[in-house]
């Protein structure tokens, strides 16, 4: 008997912190564990974000009731993104597909 992806989602490939930014100073921790499942960066979205001048690093997916907005700083095993785009997608459960891109600047603090 063959095994089929079961089509429920699972954030199960790790976890990060968001963080509010404001005149490039980062704030507390909006949400401290954020699970979430790695997604491919389409090649639509890559170019565009390219010629905008973005150059993304990844894509993750989170669920659709984590504290994770555009602009924030999204933290994973100390690597710091900052979250260009935020779209919903209407998988089981709900999520939001976050694009993410290396942050330009090394926000210092209690995160890393």
């Amino acid at each position: 008997m063959l095994r089929t992806k079961g089509e429920y989602l699972t954030f199960s490939d790790g976890w990060g912190t968001s963080y509010a930014v404001q005149d490039r100073k980062i704030g507390a921790a909006k949400q401290d564990v954020i699970h979430f499942r790695e997604a491919t960066v389409g090649e639509r979205r890559f170019w565009d974000a390219y010629i905008a001048g973005t150059e993304l690093e990844m894509a993750i997916l989170v669920p659709y009731e984590s504290a994770v907005d555009r602009g924030d700083l999204f933290v994973i095993a100390g690597d710091q993104y900052e979250v260009v785009q935020k779209d919903r997608k209407d998988t089981k459960p709900v999520s939001w597909l976050l694009s993410l891109k290396k942050a330009v600047v090394r926000y210092a603090g209690n995160h890393s």
